[in-house]
């Protein structure tokens, strides 16, 4: 019986076979099939040749204007044995419309007019609709600018990710269009498409099977080693460990979690390490290097960065006891380098700005000058300042910052003793007054004229006042006298003492204009100015001390009652004006520069080797480490080169140095050619040694800071172990170098507060004077010419 259909009912029908692409119209069929293939080939990549035979679709280079045939459908095979759709045929939904196709060369730029390179996705329509790709040139985006790009490579970093990931995908190879010759409907789409209808629960077998059946995508094998030639940097030969069965966990990414699990990065490693693509994105310039700088790839045990410069590599065959201790080394993350960077630029730029930068050279600059002194008249005078090679303050400037410098932190005996001397002369002075009573001056009786002046000593002059019924023996002083001061007032029983340097400054005179006295109507024309690094005190006027680049005492009218090493020390007054004791400056140095050279070559060294060994290590041991080398050093500096204002962390860095001795020592039985690898380290190290040999650059620092550093290496630096004896053995030899430190430090300090030792050839171990003036000592003092 023949069924009449409705008109209606079979126009319907039509348009609903259009609409999931099985209607027997050719150009509805194959319109369909190319959206569909859009979105596969996004995610899975161009059609396999073999696929493209069963098909029987026609080549792209064999289509033309006349070749309108619709390929056969597409059938898929069976998925599983519990799939019961054997042969039907797989429909992926159009609706789910992807991103715009790209071309093959496409990277980040834009390419020329090209057709659908798929097979089966061509059509007369694709070359005679308005909406074709040839009829329409490409959309051309800006470009990004310098700035703009630095913002993003700035961005990305701190989201802990990289300016290539956003576009890793335009750099696959595609046999698809660009998005600007493609239909209006999908180019108005965003680039991010949210392929989420593809890849749920219900289908993911389905559209994985799909992917490996049809379509080009490479195997997990060429993606994994895409990626570990991508790597850069490494310092172990892969194949050399998979040939010893030594699978280290290299990327960087993998921690240890707290139950001892490996924990699985959830950003991918591509996006994270700096890799080599023959196609060099806009902005990697920019990128690459700052990716570099803060890589946190995980950190070879016995290698690092200095392994890799050497050449260093792990042996063929390795004990599998070895290898887990290896492999369960925790990687860090080297804070506390990032810290004490931080602070030494931070420190060096406040310095400079400050204080300014004194005169560059490796001598000594000399300035020469007609100034006003003590008797009234000018008189050519020389002031003598030590240059600075690196660019930075005096040396007086950095003794106030806080620079080692052994007068400040223990009592000098030498110092002390031209103190006590100066003291001694100064009990026998008198005031100089002169005979036109132009003004008068504290000195001895050589230095006032019979003639143009008179000389006002207690008790021969009949000014002398009475102390217990008894002239005074000492005095007078120019404008301080007991019987005119209020504050403090010498009245019993607190008479001022008959010894003048022992009196203290008046701060409040009584207020009579005249008192009949010589010394106190006069006017004074010199106070103490503290001159030098070495607490020299003169008597004289404000324009001299000045030149001398002084600290002049405007309330003062003797050396005894100034306290001229707090005045050069600077920091915090000392307990006892008389005994220094800033022994902070053995770790304050320790964050200075000597200048802008000096701090540049600091930093380099720890945002290389400092920061590559706290990746093993971790902030806490590193610190210890670099902090008690450094003090160390300083003090054996301030035992044998007491005078030399000294600043940097020279010991520090060289006893980092000697933790990668230690680290070679410890990972001796698994490297390979060891000795050759001693052999480079004993070579840079003795190349660094040899700077200490050059003016101003401290070697005693250097060289207790090494020892320092190598014995602390070997109680806090991670060790591995060869069995059990020879774990029981590092263990004993953790506390012996302890001890040994402790030691150590213990004499250098007995050395330096009990028993000060004074050594002449020692200075040849710091400077060898190739010159005669290479190595000239430094002295700030006047010379009368």
């Amino acid at each position: 019986m023949t069924q009449i259909q409705n008109p209606a009912w079979s126009s319907r029908d039509r348009g609903t076979a259009d609409w999931f692409g099985v209607s027997k119209d050719s150009d509805s069929t194959q319109r369909w099939r190319r959206k569909s293939l859009q979105h596969c080939s996004h995610l899975y990549g161009g059609l396999k040749t073999q696929v493209m035979r069963e098909m029987e679709l026609h080549s792209q280079d064999n289509l033309s204007l006349a070749s309108t045939e619709t390929p056969p459908p597409l059938y898929l095979p069976p998925l599983h044995p519990s799939h019961h759709h054997y042969g039907m045929q797989r429909i992926v939904d159009p609706l789910a419309r992807g991103r715009a196709f790209r071309t093959v060369d496409e990277v980040d730029g834009f390419s020329a007019p090209q057709t659908p390179m798929t097979p089966g996705t061509v059509s007369l329509c694709s070359f005679s609709s308005s909406y074709s790709a040839v009829n329409r040139l490409p959309r051309r985006r800006k470009r990004d600018s310098v700035a703009v790009m630095s913002f993003k490579a700035a961005a990305a970093l701190m989201k802990g990710r990289t300016l290539g990931d956003n576009t890793a995908g335009r750099c696959r190879k595609r046999s698809f269009m660009p998005p600007s010759f493609f239909e209006d409907d999908t180019v108005d789409f965003p680039d991010e498409l949210d392929t989420s209808f593809f890849t749920r629960d219900g289908l993911h077998d389905e559209l994985s099977s799909y992917a490996d059946e049809v379509f080009e995508t490479p195997s997990e094998a060429a993606l994994k080693q895409l990626e570990e030639n991508e790597l850069t940097g490494s310092a172990l030969d892969k194949n050399e460990l998979e040939r010893s069965h030594l699978m280290l966990p290299l990327e960087r990414g993998w921690r240890k979690a707290k139950d001892g699990s490996l924990v699985q990065p959830k950003v991918r490693l591509k996006q994270e390490v700096v890799s080599i693509n023959s196609y060099q994105q806009r902005g990697q310039r920019i990128v690459v290097p700052v990716k570099k700088l803060f890589a946190r790839e995980k950190r070879p045990y016995g290698l690092g960065m200095v392994g890799r410069l050497t050449n260093r590599s792990y042996r063929k065959r390795i004990d599998s006891y070895v290898k887990r201790q290896i492999e369960d080394m925790d990687d860090h993350r080297p804070f506390f380098t990032y810290w004490i960077t931080c602070v030494h630029l931070l420190v060096t730029i406040l310095a400079v700005t400050i204080y300014g930068i004194a005169p560059i050279g490796f001598t000594q600059h000399e300035t020469v000058d007609s100034v006003l002194r003590n008797k009234g008249v000018y008189e050519n005078v020389k002031f003598v300042q030590q240059q600075n090679f690196w660019l930075g303050p005096s040396s007086e400037a950095l003794i106030h910052l806080g620079a080692k410098f052994s007068p400040c932190m223990r009592q000098d005996e030498e110092i002390h003793k031209l103190m006590q001397e100066k003291r001694d002369l100064e009990r026998e002075s008198g005031c100089c007054v002169r005979n036109d009573r132009s003004g008068c001056l504290q000195t001895l009786q050589d230095e006032c004229s019979s003639t143009l002046a008179v000389w006002v000593k207690w008790p021969q002059h009949p000014s002398a006042p009475y102390l217990k019924d008894k002239l005074r023996q000492h005095g007078a002083v120019c404008h301080q006298d007991p019987r005119i001061c209020l504050e403090p007032a010498s009245v019993s029983p607190h008479d001022w003492p008959d010894d003048i340097t022992q009196w203290p400054v008046c701060t409040r005179y009584n207020s009579g204009n005249h008192t009949n006295l010589p010394h106190i109507d006069c006017t004074i024309t010199g106070r103490p100015c503290c001159i030098g690094t070495k607490g020299r005190c003169e008597i004289t006027s404000r324009e001299y001390c000045n030149f001398m680049h002084g600290y002049f005492h405007e309330e003062a009218t003797l050396c005894s009652q100034v306290a001229c090493m707090d005045d050069v020390c600077g920091l915090l007054p000392f307990l006892n004006p008389e005994v220094p004791d800033q022994f902070s400056r053995l770790w304050l140095s320790l964050f200075l520069h000597a200048g802008i050279l000096h701090c540049m070559v600091s930093m380099l060294f720890q945002m290389t080797v400092l920061r590559d060994l706290e990746k093993l290590t971790g902030w806490l041991r590193i610190s210890i480490i670099y902090m008690l080398s450094g003090i160390t050093g300083n003090l054996a500096s301030a035992i044998f080169l007491p005078y030399r204002a000294e600043v940097g962390p020279a010991g520090s860095q060289f006893g980092i140095l000697a933790c990668l001795f230690v680290e070679l020592f410890q990972s001796w039985q698994i490297l390979e050619r060891p000795w050759r690898a001693f052999a480079k380290l004993l070579a840079i190290s003795v190349f660094f040694f040899s700077f200490g040999l050059l003016p101003w650059i401290d070697n005693f620092a250097h060289i207790c800071g090494f020892v320092s550093g190598f014995f602390l290496s070997f109680t806090f630096l991670p060790y591995i172990s060869f069995g059990r004896s020879d774990m029981y053995r590092k263990r004993v030899q953790i506390c012996v170098f302890l001890l040994v430190f402790l030691a150590l430090l213990s004499a250098l300090a007995v050395l330096f507060y009990v028993y000060p030792v004074k050594c002449d050839w020692c200075e040849y171990l710091t400077c060898i004077p190739i010159t005669d003036k290479f190595c000239e000592k430094y002295d700030l003092n006047a010379h009368l010419l």
